[in-house]
This record gives C-alpha cells, sequence and structure tokens, in this order.
C-alpha cells in the first residue's frame, strides 16, 4: 500500500501539470522598419506595407508612424530650407482614407509638421484590411533625402485612451504619385525586452511576429544575452523557442521543444544565447521564447531577448541562361532549401511521457 501510494505521488510530481511553471510572462512589443537606409528624392513618394495577418496578433494595439532625417536637419517651417518629410497612415494602397497626417495634423493645430503622426489604436473590425500602409512625401528643400522609418506598436494600456484611427479617418482622391508607387514591405522588430529571473527559473515570452501566408516557411534568429556582472559572476541561459501548435496549456514544455530538434533550443548556459528554428506554414502564429536562468544558487540573472523577422531574400536563385552554371545554382538552392526545411512537428509524442524538467 505504501508502495502504491509513493508511486502515486512521484507520478504527480514528475508530470508536466505539476512541474516548475514560469515565473515571469510578458509579451515583446513590435515595431515596423525597412531592410534597408532609405533615399528619396525631392517631390517623390514612397510607400511602404506593415503586414497584420489580419489583426489577429495586434489587435486593439496603438500604431504611431515616425521618420528621421541623417543628411539635413528638420526644417518644416513656412519660412526656412523646407526640408521635411510628408507622413500619410492609410488602410489601404490607394490612400483614399487617410488615417493620420503629419503635415494636416500640424495645420490643425497651428505648427509646423512634426517628424511623427498622433498615435491610433488598430481596431480590425472597423479598419477594412488586413495592413497599415504608409505614405512618404519629401519636401523640394533637398535634391535627395536619406532618412529612417518607424511605425511603433504598443500594447493597449487602462490608463491611456487612444482613439480608433478610423474615427477621424478623411476621404480623399487617389493621386498620380500613388498610383505609379511600388510597395516595399516593413519588417518586423521585436523591440529589446531585458528581464532578470532567479536562477533556476524560467520566463515566457510571447512575439507576435506576423507570419504572412506568401511563403512556406519562415526563419528566425533569436538572441538571449546575458551582460557581465561587475563581480565576475558566472551565469547565463538556457533558451527555448515554442510556436503556438507546441504550447501545451499556455505553458512551453523543454521537453517538447528539444524533442523537435536543436535549431529550436540552445541549452548551453552561456552568456550569448541563440536558437534559429525555421517555421513552417502549417505553425504560423506567435511564437514563445522560454528562458531559463543559470547561475550560483539564488542568484539574480538578467538578460535581453532580441529578434526580428527579416523580409526573405528575392533573389537566392539567380539564373544566367547557361545550363552549366544554372544547374548548379539549382542544386545549391535546392540543397539549402533542404537543409532549412524545418523539422517535423511529432504530434505522437506524448507531454506525459516527459521526465522532471532540468
Amino acid at each position: 500500500m505504501l508502495l502504491f501510494i509513493f508511486a502515486a505521488i512521484s507520478a504527480v510530481i514528475l508530470s508536466p501539470a505539476y512541474a516548475k511553471k514560469p515565473v515571469d510572462f510578458q509579451t515583446m512589443q513590435i515595431n515596423y522598419a525597412p531592410d534597408h537606409a532609405l533615399d528619396i528624392k525631392e517631390g517623390e513618394t514612397q510607400i511602404f506595407r506593415a503586414p497584420l495577418c489580419k489583426g489577429g496578433l495586434l489587435n486593439s494595439w496603438s500604431f504611431k508612424a515616425k521618420v528621421y532625417m541623417m543628411n539635413e536637419p528638420w526644417d518644416s517651417a513656412e519660412i526656412g530650407d523646407a526640408n521635411w518629410l510628408h507622413i500619410q497612415v492609410s488602410n489601404g494602397p490607394s490612400f483614399t482614407t487617410i488615417v493620420r497626417d503629419n503635415a494636416q495634423e500640424a495645420k490643425k493645430a497651428g505648427y509646423d509638421p512634426k517628424p511623427a503622426t498622433s498615435p491610433f489604436t488598430y481596431d480590425s473590425a472597423t479598419w477594412g484590411s488586413d495592413d497599415i500602409y504608409i505614405q512618404i512625401t519629401a519636401s523640394h528643400g533637398t535634391p535627395t533625402f536619406q532618412y529612417g522609418l518607424e511605425l511603433a506598436a504598443n500594447e493597449p494600456r487602462d490608463d491611456l485612451n487612444i482613439p480608433d484611427g478610423m474615427d477621424s479617418a478623411e476621404t480623399v482622391s487617389a493621386s498620380a504619385a500613388t498610383r505609379g508607387c511600388g510597395i516595399q514591405t516593413l519588417e518586423q522588430v521585436a523591440i529589446p525586452l531585458t528581464a532578470q529571473l532567479t536562477s533556476g527559473d524560467t520566463g515566457q515570452y510571447k512575439i507576435p511576429f506576423c507570419f504572412e501566408d506568401t511563403y512556406d516557411q519562415r526563419s528566425l534568429t533569436l538572441t538571449t544575452l546575458v551582460p557581465e556582472t561587475v563581480h565576475e559572476a558566472p551565469g547565463g541561459v538556457a533558451s527555448f523557442l515554442c510556436t503556438d501548435t507546441m504550447m501545451s496549456n499556455g505553458i512551453c514544455y523543454r521537453a517538447v521543444v528539444t524533442n523537435r530538434g536543436t535549431k529550436f533550443y540552445d541549452s548551453s548556459g552561456a552568456k550569448v544565447n541563440a536558437v534559429i528554428p525555421t517555421i513552417p506554414k502549417a505553425e504560423y502564429g506567435p511564437v514563445y521564447l522560454l528562458v531559463l536562468a543559470q547561475g550560483n544558487y539564488h542568484d539574480k540573472v538578467e538578460f535581453t531577448i532580441t529578434t526580428k523577422l527579416r523580409n526573405p531574400s528575392g533573389d537566392e536563385l539567380k539564373l544566367t541562361g547557361h545550363s552549366e552554371k544554372d544547374l548548379h545554382s539549382v542544386l545549391t538552392y535546392l540543397k539549402s532549401s533542404y537543409e532549412n526545411k524545418p523539422a517535423p512537428l511529432d504530434h505522437a509524442f506524448q507531454h506525459e511521457e516527459m521526465k522532471e524538467e532540468l
């Protein structure tokens, strides 16, 4: 009888349902930015798209479009050098619905245009499309402007009331400049998140990237950095990545990750830690990074998580018309595609078979 009771208690303790759960849960903030530095000629218009995946991940978040100029100081005064950029935000590529406009906002408030729009809330029920579009038009003060663009996204907060972007949207006619523009897709950047855990504890961090169905798979690099302490105490982290499909009752279990393959985890315990998974289309959705703090008993371990979802290269396979060279290019491309193919998810893997988490 005592042996039976002991066996039952042991089973409960080793069960994943009773395994030590993460003590810290956070969601990383997302920004959108181009994949390269930008140049724009005076009077020219450029259009960008921020993918939202139908608002499934960032619904009710607030957004703000911002720019900076590198080769000229911002000067949007009526009397001056006229070095500034006109920023417009819309829910579609035709820009017939203007959600935010830094020039119009300045005119109504009686000040000069600023290098940012006012924030707005994205509501998938009212927005009318899957994406956010940004249009940049250069002034005529300088032949060429070198600039950067950022679309900042923030989770909703109870202490902030940011209006729905469509509440004050204005309908306008499409311009010829807009019709002639190509559209660049912005990359998604997770704002570096710094957290602290006691050695032996874990934290789970959600990254709400929008993986578009345009691609069969997407690759990520997630890096976790531990700063060198003043007293040079040893310490680092182990990290494990779960797709939404791999989660069990809202938890990313290490046994599931290690069963998936080495690209989904880094258990080195080093101060620089990286996982480089490839996510298949069937598992597109938010991803979760489980971080295990490792150091002296009861020491605090501080770390910073960084990652971005880069746009896939459009020129990986180049054909020259020369059969021998093209054959080599095709074989190299197929070899690379096969090697980067994500490890399959083992749906038969039973969570009950997991041993006590390390």
